[in-house]
């Protein structure tokens, strides 16, 4: 691993930035893609009596787009459309479903609604089934398709159909709900991380262009996370009285913090968290722990006699205030520098006797053994 080629690589190339999806509702639910979820809101919002107060919002904006579509401008499909009413999963002849219908006495727009599943729709014989003078298909899709098989039927995208709808949001919003405001919104973003993938192309070729470089790198970091495990335990094994413990592999805690637990009790504890010092902050903690029964009364760790000094780090916050099951009696945060991570151990033993960690430990741990061993 060559540390200056690595260097002048850092210096020549600037690295895509990949951001992460916005969370939404529906995200958070794990239902971002469902197509039945995904057509019930259509619904909601087609409906111009609706609580959203949107009125025609969502049908004006469909229209807009079918009549700037080619099939659109040749036919003029849509004057206007009115006093229709929304329907979902409405059956057909042979027991099929067409996802969303809007209808009139004279007019329907047909909506198959996809997301990730293929087209393989019988749209003939949803076209069929509805029996009005003027009406129009719609495959409303992620992605552009370009085969659909059948002359009636258009292609609009999930997001050019929201983009629509929020370019024309401003006409509405004064009499608009709130509440559904916000919706809406959630449900546009929830489109938009639909729409697009992870990554984009340019990062793609970037990593591919760079690849043995960027493989260094991340070699490198779990290079110097393995080092600063390796010095956390070195300070756990110079310790007398405690055993290292390190969270079972794919936990929460797993590679971000490490126990060195009271022999005498295993429910007292040091915890050395480490996980920030492989970022920017460059921080980490170390906290006397407690868990469990020790935990039944608080109040009774007010007999132990602490120092001045011991008092200052004892009692802290979380252990005043918490109702968890653990809590942190004592906690201390710090910045090492570089030379101070290059001997991590040496640093967390020093700072162990130097901030009274180390005797706030022991006296709990007395405390325990006299008046809490069963």
């Amino acid at each position: 691993m060559d540390i200056k080629v690595l260097e002048h690589f850092l210096n020549q190339n600037e690295i895509p930035i990949i951001k992460g999806k916005p969370k939404t509702f529906l995200g958070i639910a794990k239902q971002p893609h469902y197509e039945n979820v995904l057509s019930n809101i259509y619904a909601f919002f087609f409906n111009v009596n609706e609580v959203h107060k949107l009125k025609d919002l969502f049908i004006k904006s469909l229209v807009e787009l079918i009549n700037t579509s080619k099939l659109g401008k040749e036919n003029k499909v849509f004057e206007s459309f009115l006093n229709f009413e929304v329907l979902t999963e409405y059956g057909t002849i042979n027991q099929k479903r067409i996802d969303i219908l809007l209808q009139n006495n004279e007019q329907a727009i047909i909506i198959e609604n996809k997301v990730y599943h293929e087209l393989n729709n019988d749209l003939e014989e949803y076209y069929n089934e509805i029996k009005v003078t003027t009406k129009m298909g719609i495959v409303l899709s992620l992605h552009p398709i370009s085969d659909i098989s059948h002359d009636r039927y258009i292609n609009i995208t999930h997001q050019q159909y929201m983009a629509k709808v929020m370019h024309n949001l401003g006409n509405y919003v004064l009499h608009a709900n709130d509440k559904y405001l916000v919706f809406l919104k959630d449900f546009y973003q929830n489109i938009i991380n639909l729409s697009h993938p992870v990554m984009e192309k340019e990062a793609i070729q970037f990593y591919y262009k760079n690849q043995q470089e960027i493989n260094e790198l991340v070699r490198f970091k779990f290079k110097l996370r393995e080092h600063i495990v390796n010095q956390i335990v070195t300070a756990g094994n110079r310790l007398d009285g405690v055993s290292k413990y390190e969270p079972r592999a794919n936990t929460f805690n797993d590679k971000r913090l490490v126990y060195y637990v009271s022999n005498k009790h295993k429910e007292l504890m040091f915890t050395v968290v480490y996980e920030n010092l492989l970022t920017d902050e460059k921080v980490m903690y170390i906290a006397v722990e407690m868990e469990g029964s020790l935990l039944k009364d608080r109040t009774i760790y007010n007999q132990i006699d602490f120092t001045e000094e011991e008092k200052k780090y004892a009692f802290a916050e979380h252990f005043k205030t918490t109702t968890e099951y653990w809590s942190h009696f004592a906690v201390v945060h710090y910045h090492p520098t570089e030379d101070e991570i290059s001997n991590l151990s040496q640093f967390i033993i020093d700072k162990l006797k130097n901030d009274c960690l180390l005797s706030i430990f022991n006296k709990l741990e007395m405390f325990i053994d006299t008046n809490l061993k069963s």
